[in-house]
């Protein structure tokens, strides 16, 4: 035999192991998939059906505007009245379900208002504004205690519900990021005819509401007809997540090839709470990491272009904690690009009291400590931790360059806390839904405070709900740290 025939043979071989061994994967993945969906309750209609006036990109016209949107919206929740009211009421007619007109779950039995909605905080003469975007399977209700204390600071804001939110489950499974992206672009044109010409006005962001606010301003420096932020502020935002989540996208397939609609859900869960869909369609994670693609993408194009220095400053507050961002990756895409134009990244601590020490998972500490210790960065760097390693108290450390500061915060950690979490930065103590310090008990189920034990698995909620921190006990810090970033970077109107 030929030695070139020899070779061919051989690559021919390896080629057929390689083949067998992607073939062998795929098939453990797929029995993986399909033997998790087996096990998942069943599907109500709500993971089925949605209102079908929901925007969509293609509803973006030149001549569409913020109030078209708005009367889209009041459709889309006409339709859900209908759907809770009809076809779904014999499922929903249970005591802890957001589609019961008579649970206090239910989102308008708790409040004058529906917060799933997009609602606007206006003042007469405003010294800016703001819009504030909600995060993946959340709604408006995140912002509702933040954009009160900037309204009465003088913003007017919209506060807008992402496509996709505020309804039902079975619109997240539906909903595209390019839809979410028209949309704040039409938040932005509605926002900027509320305010005068030189009025300053920036985009606050929580989670992917957070990537949504970086690819905007991404859009705005590529495309000169998009009005430019000032600024940006960003809780948790989703900018370097997992590329795991990327697994997700074959879920439609999987689903077709084993007769099962529970492979396009990764959880199915009673809807309980009233603002946030505690079910999760696998069509949530692929969009969303198709966003934070789409976000490190656009930053890396403008740091190649030598364009970052046009990029708005930008304030980011981050649990060192996070399960669904990777805070060294947010580090590498956005903050080791940023100019020196008083951008900021916060970042909380873990509760270093010394009894707790030995059960915290250090690999997030490990992961930010070069962080912690560079003293060249273009971006001033706060913690906020322990005063002390055996003390509750906690204070603010400030890296600016090569300058350490600490600032004492008058707060301290809750005993029982170990750290924040991805949920919990938006929400204060008080907050009615997901606090713990209450003043009247609204809910049959606190969701801040669930203090609930038996056995894993015992309930149909996740064990996660009952883990995960669902309040921020240092939330006055940001807003007053936000305010004061705000006077500092925001430019003052002539008007």
């Amino acid at each position: 035999m030929k030695r070139k025939d020899r070779i061919y043979q051989w690559s021919m071989g390896i080629l057929k192991l390689f083949l067998l061994i992607i073939g062998i994967i795929g098939l453990l993945v797929y029995l993986g998939w399909v033997l998790f969906a087996s096990k998942l309750p069943p599907l109500q209609l709500w993971h089925s059906q949605a209102p079908a006036s929901e925007f969509v990109a293609s509803d973006e016209t030149s001549n569409y505007d913020f109030d078209d949107y708005l009367k889209q919206e009041d459709r889309v929740f006409t339709e859900l009245d209908h759907l809770s009211k009809g076809p779904w009421a014999n499922a929903a007619d249970v005591k802890f379900c957001r589609f019961n007109a008579t649970s206090l779950c239910n989102p308008e039995s708790l409040f004058p208002q529906n917060w799933n909605r997009t609602f606007i905080r206006k003042v007469e003469k405003p010294k800016g504004g703001i819009l504030f975007l909600h995060g993946l399977s959340d709604s408006p209700y995140s912002f509702r205690v933040l954009s009160e204390r900037l309204m009465n600071e003088g913003y007017t804001s919209i506060v807008m519900r992402v496509p996709g939110h505020g309804t039902c489950p079975a619109a997240l499974a539906k909903t595209r990021n390019e839809d979410w992206r028209a949309a704040v672009r039409v938040g932005v044109k509605g926002l900027r005819s509320m305010l005068p010409a030189d009025a300053p006005w920036l985009v606050v962001g929580f989670s992917n509401g957070g990537a949504l606010a970086v690819d905007y301003a991404i859009s705005a420096l590529k495309d000169p007809s998009l009005p430019r932020p000032n600024a940006l502020v960003l809780l948790s935002p989703m900018i370097g997540i997992t590329d795991l989540a990327n697994i997700a996208t074959f879920h439609r397939e999987i689903a077709w090839l084993s007769g099962d609609p529970r492979a396009n859900w990764s959880v199915v869960s009673p809807e309980i709470d009233p603002f946030k869909y505690t079910s999760w369609p696998m069509n949530g994670s692929v969009q969303g990491w198709k966003m934070t693609k789409r976000v490190e993408s656009g930053l890396a194009d403008l740091a190649a272009a030598g364009r970052m220095s046009e990029f708005p400053p930008v304030l980011t507050f981050q649990s060192a904690i996070d399960a669904t961002v990777e805070v060294p990756k947010l580090i590498q895409s956005l903050y080791n690009r940023v100019a020196k134009n008083s951008s900021e990244l916060v970042v909380f601590d873990v509760n270093r009291m010394s009894w707790l020490n030995p059960l915290i998972n250090d690999r997030f500490e490990k992961a930010l400590e070069p962080i912690f210790s560079s003293n060249n960065l273009a971006y001033k760097l706060s913690r906020v931790t322990n005063v002390a390693d055996d003390r509750a108290e906690v204070c603010r450390v400030m890296r600016d360059g090569a300058d350490l500061h600490r600032e004492p915060l008058a707060m301290n950690w809750p005993r029982d806390l170990y750290s924040l979490s991805h949920y919990a930065l938006p929400f204060s103590e008080e907050d009615p839904v997901y606090g713990r310090k209450l003043p009247t008990r609204q809910l049959l189920l606190e969701l801040g405070d669930l203090n609930l034990r038996g056995e894993s698995g015992g309930l149909l909620i996740s064990d996660g709900m009952l883990l995960r921190l669902r309040y921020n006990p240092f939330y006055p810090f940001i807003e007053s740290h936000a305010l004061d970033w705000m006077r500092r970077v925001l430019p003052i109107p002539i008007h």
